[in-house]
């Protein structure tokens, strides 16, 4: 039977990370008398990850909290103060631009499925072939807003400069807009709150009775420096990769007061309501709500976005060939296994940082979208790589639990939980069709680890209980090799090194403009292309330039 859900002891809350007790051997009658006081001592644990004894510090784990993603019978509901609806005058330039992309996806859309293809079943078309189609079935209603904007400036409301930078959205671009402000501002709140505590420590730290007006304006700016340039880079995030402009994002200030004020108001107008979500503590279980994870994870997780984004042409109004942001995505993965790897035998790093990586990586493959990595043609290096995860999560939970991080002990009893259960959603449904055979592994370390499943499968919906009973039942069998890290990370390695060859941002500028929409570079390249045989070839003849191009670099 998988174990039960455990209410956290008290011993938990001390947040602490300390080696478990040693088991206690009782001797009776002659042994007793036989040991009496020169009985050695025993001999201290060996550990193979972390030795508590060798931590530099063993600091309180500092604790975050993600939300779920919303579920579609979520979605009447999900009317919260923060996200309201966008307010578009009507007739404005913006709500007939609004209305033409509406229309434009459409017809996109029925471009791609025509009726008589989508009845003959499975298809399959080239990029050109995608392309082509929804320029086509797009061009009236670019060549319509066009149009649009022209009135308005001939009309002397604007210039072409600010209608140009009126962009239509459909109605999914406006809801992932209301919900990327909505995230945008409680992220900016959560920096705020740290940039609060950091000003009181400059202008506390020294007992001073007195400053005069230049130091402490001083020492507030010099505080505040580092906070305001986090905001500055999630803002950077959120232009990038959620539909919001850079004036958008800039609009978006922290609304949250300083909670250490004598009057304990915000000053800021704010209802109890909101104060009481300011102030909120992240909880230590999963809730509703959302799920628990340490800073150090979402950090990792954050990461592993920016560098996934690194390597998306889309991203940087490029267009190289079409595996390349796979391609990209494999590239990110390798090198957070190859950093796994530095870490996790170093028995002087807590476990904590080496499980963040973890954490991260399952928060990844849970929660992101994963089309460009799995349409990539290179389904036998995904699926080493997918191996090798496996093998990363397995280790994870073994280092975990020898430093008694698992179930009532933890800081985070369901933190590993939910976890366990991202990566099993991943393996089992994402790469469905890589018939991964190992999947049942995680779940055997899992409940020989104590790991809390059960009870938190209403969150993840495409894992449930009959999906683990059956995991399950494969855990009759013995476990078989290739799940021990230092034998299988070093022969992993040898085809998948990682590295920065995707990393859009550290290519040479001239290979970089030959590949982005708009500059000369690229409109030579694309009569070229357009003047050869379109079809297969295509993409591999880019790739093999692409790879040209890099060793003349280099060279």
């Amino acid at each position: 039977m998988p174990p039960k859900r455990k209410a956290p002891l008290a011993a938990a809350d001390a947040n602490a990370l300390a080696p478990p007790p040693a088991a206690k051997k009782t001797m009776t009658g002659k042994k007793m008398a036989q040991a009496g006081a020169s009985a050695p001592a025993a001999a201290p644990k060996k550990y193979k990850y972390s030795d508590p004894s060798s931590l530099p510090n063993r600091d309180p784990v500092e604790i975050g909290f993600i939300m779920w993603e919303p579920r579609e019978e979520d979605d009447e509901d999900d009317t919260d103060e923060g996200e309201e609806e966008e307010e578009v005058i009507s007739g404005s330039l913006q709500d007939i631009l609004d209305g033409l992309e509406n229309e434009r996806t459409k017809a996109s859309n029925e471009a791609l499925n025509p009726p008589h293809e989508v009845a003959q079943g499975a298809r399959l078309l080239s990029s050109g072939e995608i392309r082509s189609r929804v320029d086509e079935a797009s061009a009236p209603y670019r060549e319509k807003m066009d149009e649009a904007r022209q009135k308005f400036v001939t009309a002397g409301t604007m210039t072409a400069e600010e209608a140009k930078l009126i962009v239509g959205y459909n109605d999914e671009m406006k809801k992932e807009r209301r919900k990327a402000k909505k995230d945008l501002q409680n992220g900016l709140n959560g920096v705020q709150k740290e940039k609060n505590k950091a000003i009181h420590l400059a202008l506390d730290h020294d007992a001073a009775d007195t400053l005069t007006v230049e130091e402490e304006q001083r020492r507030i700016t010099e505080a505040s420096k580092p906070f305001e340039e986090k905001m500055d880079k999630i803002r950077g995030v959120f232009e990038q990769h959620r539909r919001l402009t850079a004036a958008e994002t800039k609009a978006i200030v922290p609304n949250i007061g300083d909670d250490a004020g004598d009057d304990g108001k915000n000053g800021d107008g704010k209802t109890d309501k909101d104060a009481e979500k300011e102030a909120f503590v992240p909880p230590r279980v999963a809730t509703d709500k959302g799920f628990p994870i340490t800073k150090a994870g979402i950090e990792r997780f954050y990461e592993i976005n920016e560098e996934v984004n690194k390597r998306d042409p889309d991203m940087h109004n490029m267009y190289i060939y079409n595996d390349f942001s796979g391609y990209g995505v494999i590239e990110v993965l390798e090198n957070m296994l190859a950093e796994f790897n530095k870490l996790i035998f170093k028995k002087d790093v807590s476990p904590f940082k080496k499980w963040a990586l973890v954490e991260g990586l399952a928060t990844y493959l849970g929660m992101c979208d994963h089309m460009t990595l799995m349409m990539n043609e290179n389904s036998e290096g995904m699926h080493e790589i997918f191996d090798m995860m496996g093998v990363i999560f397995i280790t994870a939970l073994e280092m975990l639990h020898e430093s008694a991080l698992i179930g009532s002990t933890s800081p985070l009893p369901d933190n590993v939980g939910v976890m366990t259960l991202f990566f099993l959603d991943f393996m089992m449904n994402t790469a469905a069709d890589l018939d991964i055979e190992w999947v049942h592994e995680i779940v055997r370390s899992a409940d020989m680890y104590c790991v809390v499943l059960d009870p938190l499968l209403e969150r993840i919906e495409d894992v449930d209980q009959d999906a683990l009973d059956d995991l399950r039942e494969r855990c009759e069998e013995k476990r078989g090799r290739g799940f021990a890290w230092k034998t299988e990370y070093p022969k992993f390695k040898r085809e998948h090194p990682g590295g920065d060859q995707y990393d859009i941002t550290k290519i040479p500028k001239m290979q970089k403009a030959r590949h982005t929409f708009g500059t000369k570079e690229n409109d030579a390249l694309m009569r070229r292309i357009m003047g050869e045989d379109s079809g297969e070839d295509e993409d591999s003849d880019e790739m093999g330039e692409w790879e040209d191009m890099e060793d003349s670099d280099q060279d």
